[in-house]
């Protein structure tokens, strides 16, 4: 322990025994510290204190001036310097007695004697009347009584000054918290107001470092007008006992071993989207890009879709598809088709059985689960295949979309060993209400067709078909009293496969600019 904290310690004790109010042990105290060391103004102000206390107010005004020339602009130090030279005052008797009586030696004893009288009697009667009107007593004295509280509430001590009889000789309130002032709890330097009701809010959260064991002791003291004081209000709260949030330990980091490199493309075990691997972070994560397949099994990473994974869940989802050769300058760009690097062993060299345009089935003459191949990749040894299906009219065929499904040529052939027929891939439609690509479309401009040979059938007129859009322009047609036709003057298109679906009828074809519109 160095020697400056052994006098923290013994300043601690003497401000200890000025709480308890034993002045005679803390003068004591504070008198080692101030010898030891000279140059600590709380010291010298702490003993100024208690000087005052003890009615030793010359020494508490040396106390004083020694800590405002250590501390000049501690506002503390001057209001109790000031106040403890209100007590430094020579009483009456004090100048009575440094008059001197003079000596009379031409006048006769019995007269002195009188005199001497006289003058004893005037100086008594001096004594009883003069000190009340020189030395009137203290406002602190003569004033009444004083109501100050202090409640603590959740978060907040409440100073509250109440209505007294002494309460308008007040001219402000000093507060200390543990013989701290206020500006030290942080308050900023306000303090209570000398009306009745004023309230003074201190934050709880600021007095925790100025408790002892959670415990605040507030001290009011009333400064009156003529400077005099008198404590008014001394009561200790205990705080709220503030509890330690738990310590959460740092996760250790362990390490992940990585099933996949770079350049491994993996496709979802579910929905068989493919994603590519194109960098290992040391956090556990892979960088990865989502990943289209054309039909002639080249790879194109998409735009603006990259994303980071953990290795554990992707490795979870996923299965290693196929790798692409990573390039030269190790950066996969988005746009770009990529080769899957070849599987096939020399051990298992075998040519597909199926080519594209192949529709395959479980078994011959089977319509109901057929499949289309729409490419081979030898380099990963798989087909690409997707589901057909036949028009209304017989005709093979459309698919349901887009999107491929990739499948091993071992699992595709021993699943699909019959082929039932061929197709060109540019004759495929795709959805139902599609047409077959290449097709001529079964009307022309001016048909009249309706849905069935009814005589009250609906009819439509065909205005033209659009090729681009595989729709016809139509409108509702009628003959007129006069034998002729009529139309709403409507142009409603409809899909080419929809309309030869849902009208198969032809009634007759009529110059479309003869028809009126009404």
């Amino acid at each position: 322990m160095t020697d400056e904290d052994e006098i923290q310690i013994i300043y601690k004790k003497g401000i200890e025994a000025f709480r308890r109010g034993e002045l005679q042990k803390a003068s004591g105290l504070l008198l080692q510290v101030v010898e030891t060391t000279e140059e600590d103004h709380h010291a010298w102000n702490a003993l100024g204190v208690v000087f005052t206390k003890m009615g030793k107010y010359e020494d508490a005004d040396v106390c004083f001036e020694n800590a405002l020339i250590l501390d000049p602009s501690n506002e503390v130090y001057m209001r109790n310097r000031e106040r403890n030279k209100g007590h430094i005052r020579r009483g009456i008797k004090d100048h009575l007695s440094s008059f001197q009586i003079p000596d009379f030696p031409d006048i006769k004893k019995p007269y002195t004697v009188i005199g001497i009288t006289g003058a004893v009697i005037l100086l008594i009667i001096l004594a009883l009347v003069l000190p009340p009107i020189l030395n009137p007593l203290p406002q602190s004295a003569t004033s009444g009584d004083i109501l100050v509280f202090a409640d603590l509430s959740e978060d907040l001590v409440l100073i509250r000054s109440s209505d007294g009889p002494g309460l308008d000789k007040v001219k402000e309130f000093e507060i200390t918290v543990n013989n701290q002032s206020l500006e030290v709890a942080g308050t900023g330097g306000r303090t209570l107001g000398n009306y009745a009701g004023a309230t003074l809010a201190i934050p709880v959260d600021s007095l925790y470092p100025l408790s002892d064991e959670n415990e605040v002791t507030f001290r009011v003291t009333a400064v009156f007008n003529d400077e005099s004081y008198r404590e008014v209000l001394s009561k200790t709260l205990t705080l709220p006992v503030i509890e330690e949030e738990p310590v959460i330990e740092e996760p250790v980091f362990v390490p992940h071993d990585p099933l996949y490199k770079k350049g491994d493309v993996l496709i979802n075990k579910e929905n068989r989207t493919y994603m590519l691997v194109t960098d290992l972070f040391p956090d556990n994560q892979y960088r990865l890009e989502e990943l289209t397949r054309s039909n002639d099994g080249n790879f194109i990473i998409q735009h603006g879709l990259a994303r980071n994974g953990s290795m554990a869940e992707y490795e979870s989802l996923f299965l290693k598809s196929a790798e692409l050769p990573v390039p030269a300058d190790l950066k996969f760009r988005p746009g770009t088709p990529y080769q899957a690097i070849s599987i096939r062993t020399s051990g298992i060299e075998k040519n597909p059985l199926y080519v594209p345009g192949d529709l395959i089935s479980r078994s011959p003459g089977l319509t109901n689960d057929v499949h289309v191949i729409l490419g081979y990749d030898p380099a990963t040894d798989e087909y690409a295949t997707d589901q057909i299906h036949q028009y209304y009219t017989g005709e093979w065929g459309y698919r349901p979309g887009l999107k491929a499904e990739w499948m091993k040529r071992a699992d595709l052939e021993s699943t699909y060993p019959a082929r039932i027929s061929r197709i060109a891939l540019s004759q495929i439609g795709i959805g139902k209400d599609s047409s077959p690509p290449g097709t001529e479309p079964g009307y022309r401009a001016g048909d009249i067709i309706a849905r069935d040979r009814g005589a009250d059938a609906v009819q439509l007129l065909v205005l033209y078909y659009d090729p681009k859009t595989g729709e016809y322009g139509t409108d509702t047609i009628r003959r007129s009293f006069d034998g002729g036709w009529d139309r709403d003057g409507q142009d409603i298109p409809v899909l080419r496969s929809a309309l030869e679906r849902d009208y198969p009828y032809k009634v007759r074809n009529v110059d479309v600019s003869l028809v009126r519109i009404k």
